[in-house]
């Protein structure tokens, strides 16, 4: 019996996720100079069927480089652009990251994915690249630091290094439960970074 169009769109939206799985995983924790051969071995996919559905590793490159931007790009709106304080504002931030060590562990994998981009030369396209509408993580944190620092809520310092430390405090969490290493994290611990003790 011949597919119908939506079991066809189905399978195909399938096999996009395992690639897109894979390849997260194994850029995540070996960069990007893994090959095709061990994205099709990983999927459990034949190297063709890969070709299929990506012309390219760059172009699996660049579909992941956009999933994490907009994914990121849309949390981080949604927590900024609420109205409480920017001491609650931090503590949603630590919340929603730290809840990748024990639920959400693709996050992490998302997470250091981008991080292999931005320690290479790929090219990110235009489209996934951070705008207005899509703001970059460091940059908009520094923005809320400095908000907090008027508001008497975060500590003193140069708002870009504070959002940098932040952010490589966190890298290094991620760093440690991408080995394997399990970890449960307060959100609290990461939130001192920025946040005056009696802010926690």
């Amino acid at each position: 019996m011949p597919r119908t169009k939506e079991a066809f769109e189905a399978m195909r939206e399938s096999t996009r996720g395992q690639i897109e799985t894979a390849a997260l995983s194994l850029f995540a924790r070996k960069g990007l100079a893994v090959t095709v051969d061990e994205i099709a071995r990983a999927a459990g996919l034949s190297k063709g069927l890969l070709y299929n559905h990506y012309p390219s590793k760059e172009a699996l490159i660049a579909e992941l480089v956009w999933q994490a931007t907009d994914t990121s790009s849309r949390n981080f709106k949604e927590i900024t652009h609420n109205n409480g304080s920017v001491s609650v504002k931090i503590q949603q931030i630590s919340s929603m990251m730290c809840q990748m060590f024990s639920d959400q562990p693709i996050g992490i994998d998302y997470f250091m994915f981008m991080v292999q981009v931005g320690m290479s030369s790929f090219q990110v396209p235009e489209t996934a690249r951070h705008t207005d509408d899509m703001p970059n993580p460091i940059e908009s944190l520094a923005h809320i630091i400095e908000q907090g620092q008027t508001e008497g809520s975060v500590v003193s310092g140069d708002t870009l290094q504070l959002s940098i430390v932040y952010w490589a405090a966190f890298q290094g969490l991620c760093c440690y439960a991408i080995t394997g290493m399990p970890l449960t994290l307060d959100p609290k611990m990461l939130s001192r970074v920025l946040l005056k003790e009696s802010y926690l």
